[in-house]
């Protein structure tokens, strides 16, 4: 039987915080102001007990992903250095599908122009860069910008393995 969850009244409840609840192997969450209603397949005794968080966020980034590069590091902003490693990568697919992402149609200069665009994804981490510089408003937007150029990386770092 699919269920909702609704958070109908709260207190002392952080005014930023995220509800999240667990049960059995699905998360949903939401911040807790929203009053979405949060939607499970099912809740079965299997499902029991379901386990519910208020989750506090410590800090924000922004990732912009680059055609072609699997790992970044990701910087914080705040009194506190702090910084994680990610790495992003195709999910595994099915061999039909990965002829259809392969197939490359030909055409004139413009659409090849184009078609090269879209192959890279330079439009699309061109915009989600100037979307995050929009939002971040860095002081330096230039050095922000390079930075996800190079993954979030300075030149001569190092990467974990």
């Amino acid at each position: 039987m699919a269920v909702e969850f609704n958070l109908l009244s709260q207190a002392g409840l952080p005014e930023d915080c995220i509800v999240s609840v667990r049960a059995g192997s699905v998360r949903r969450q939401a911040q807790a102001s929203s009053g979405r209603a949060l939607r499970f397949p099912k809740l079965t005794m299997e499902e029991n007990p379901v386990k519910i968080d208020i989750l506090k966020q410590v800090a924000t980034a922004y990732l912009v992903v680059k055609p072609g590069e699997t790992q970044y590091r990701v910087a914080f902003p705040g009194g506190e250095a702090m910084s994680c490693e990610v790495q992003v990568k195709k999910a595994e697919t099915s061999e039909a599908e990965a002829a259809k992402e392969d197939a490359k149609p030909a055409g004139t200069n413009a659409k090849e122009a184009k078609d090269y665009l879209e192959g890279h994804q330079i439009l699309q981490f061109i915009q989600a860069l100037l979307q995050t510089v929009i939002k971040e408003k860095p002081e330096n937007p230039y050095v922000y910008m390079a930075r996800h150029f190079m993954s979030g990386y300075e030149p001569g770092d190092s990467r974990s393995k």
